[in-house]
């Protein structure tokens, strides 16, 4: 009996000595005004999945300490309701996290514990009026100039996850994604980010043109290819487009700078509604490009696999085929076309 209360009591030692090995600690110390309930959230990552833990770092006069379990590195996000961008760290088994600072913003507080979190920390209290005002142009700049000087460290991932906002500069994003390198693109922080929608590696690019087979007004189907010498100029457009005489007057220009020999231009018309679409074309006397019609609009098949993200939507090919622009910008868009038509050189938003 007394044998198998040993061994009982041997094996529980060695489970709580492992368990003991999985944490991290964050050490609060604040002033002592601040006396408030912050959410913790974080993934419990393990070598076979993990999950979610949802918990409350309940600072009492400026003090907390709370203990968190994770076998794998993770990202700890701290936050109340009224934060607009959490205070985001990484959090390894064995971390001790030291979080002071004044006030009770968890976005003005400093992290100290490893290189990694004091260069978050130095990040984000440089820019803690555009992050508290949530100034979504102000914080994409400044983590595009991390970026742009430090591409192979992993706090440009976790900057460019966190806290660059990819809807309002797809481009951007895109690019600045597709410079890093080195560490930057090490696996093991695609895991510890764990936001499966822009993980690097599965971050879905927008796709290169190949060859596409769509209805046209001539043919009944016609074929757009990729010219391995030069670029291609693709409009979406619908129904109702305010500023479709601009686009027609613009295409219009490009076909009296450029000859036929190097310019390709096609547009496809994403709208249910045939009868328009071909009172459109006759209207417009763009002869000289492609007409393409998709009726199922942003369902349709192709214009999914290019990523079109609304209408009008604009995308310029390079000659190899990557998307070197796209966006709703017809004025940027016209101007990456040129200078691809120049012979300029154009980073492709699709290279990786």
């Amino acid at each position: 009996m007394v044998s198998i209360l040993r061994y009982i009591f041997f094996f529980s030692l060695i489970f709580l000595l492992g368990c003991k090995k999985a944490e991290f600690t964050l050490n609060f110390n604040l002033e002592k005004d601040v006396t408030e309930n912050y959410n913790v959230t974080y993934y419990a990552a393990a070598i076979k999945g993990g999950l979610t833990v949802q918990s409350v770092a309940s600072v009492r006069e400026g003090k907390c300490l709370l203990k968190g379990t994770t076998v794998l590195p993770t990202m700890v996000d701290i936050f109340t309701r009224r934060s607009s961008f959490p205070l985001v760290l990484i959090a390894s088994k064995g971390s001790e996290i030291k979080i002071s600072g004044e006030g009770n913003d968890p976005l003005g507080w400093n992290v100290e514990g490893d290189k990694i979190n004091e260069e978050l920390s130095a990040w984000r209290l440089e820019n803690l009026h555009s992050l508290r005002e949530n100034e979504t142009d102000s914080v994409n700049q400044a983590v595009r100039n991390f970026v742009e000087g430090n591409r192979e460290n992993p706090v440009s991932t976790i900057l460019m996850l966190c806290y660059y906002n990819r809807e309002a500069d797809e481009n951007g994003y895109s690019e600045l994604m597709a410079s890093l390198k080195g560490e930057a693109r090490n696996e093991q922080w695609l895991h510890i980010l764990a936001r499966t929608d822009q993980l690097l590696h599965h971050y879905s690019y927008p796709a290169g043109l190949e060859s596409l087979v769509m209805r046209s007004m001539k043919e009944g189907a016609d074929t757009l290819t990729a010219d391995s010498k030069n670029p291609i100029f693709l409009l979406i457009w619908q129904s109702g487009y305010s500023d479709k005489n601009n686009m027609v007057d613009s295409i219009k220009a490009l076909g009296k700078e450029y000859p036929d020999s190097v310019r390709i231009i096609a547009d496809i018309f994403a709208d249910i509604d045939s009868v328009a679409w071909k009172n459109a074309i006759r209207r417009d006397s763009l002869d000289f490009i492609k007409r393409f019609w998709a009726p199922l609009s942003l369902a349709d098949p192709t214009l999914q696999k290019l990523k079109v993200k609304g209408l009008p939507y604009f995308i310029v090919f390079s000659p190899d085929g990557a998307q070197s622009y796209r966006g709703t910008d017809l004025s940027e868009a016209m101007t990456r076309y040129r200078r691809l038509l120049d012979g300029e050189e154009e980073d492709s938003v699709t290279n990786l």
